[in-house]
């Protein structure tokens, strides 16, 4: 019973392993996004697209069987964070 609860634990680890380098990747894609952003004056807040991330992040975790509410909680985090590594990206290649 126990070598089988830490099998499991040990695949949890190994998926929180891949969750992580997954955020990652997302938040250097992010500050891709800014540079991109930044050279055609786009703001960086963008409500829609903000909102089709929410409907599409939405009809995943139905498809998933996740909890919406959840899923839109932990991509509001991630969102948020995102916009903030941009505004420090942008302020800092505007002091160079």
């Amino acid at each position: 019973m126990t070598e089988e609860l830490n099998e499991i634990r040990k695949k949890i680890d190994e998926i929180d392993s891949k969750i992580l380098e997954l955020i990652a990747k997302r938040n250097s894609l992010a500050k891709d996004v800014a540079e991109i952003k930044s050279k055609m004056g786009i703001p960086i807040n963008d409500e829609e697209r903000e909102k089709y991330i929410y409907d599409r992040i939405r009809k995943l975790c139905r498809e998933h069987k996740v909890d919406e509410n959840i899923g839109v909680q932990i991509f509001k985090i991630l969102i948020e964070h995102n916009k903030h590594l941009q505004k420090q990206y942008l302020s800092e290649t505007q002091q160079k």
